[in-house]
């Protein structure tokens, strides 16, 4: 699956733009308001006039550990840490 890096040019748009992805596609939010996005996804925001633009090599933090990870709370109660039972 090819990713798209986007960014959405006004809050109104994220907003509108983040659940659409997320009802109906697939998004995964970045620090910095990047947001990974298939490429076919684009489409959505398209037909429902969302404005946004693609993040820029150095807007997109791919560097060791700046990602979130869905599975943060899994890993914690595999350590035992108390952060997974908040």
């Amino acid at each position: 699956m090819q990713i798209a890096y986007i960014k959405f040019n006004n809050r109104a748009d994220q907003i509108r733009g983040f659940y659409e992805l997320a009802t109906k596609a697939q998004v995964t939010s970045l620090p910095g308001g990047v947001y990974a996005v298939p490429w076919k996804a684009l489409a959505l925001l398209d037909e429902e006039n969302i404005s946004y633009r693609r993040a820029t090599d150095a807007e997109v933090p791919l560097k060791h550990g700046a990602i979130r990870s869905p599975n943060w709370w899994v890993r914690s109660l595999a350590r035992g840490t108390s952060e997974a039972a908040r």
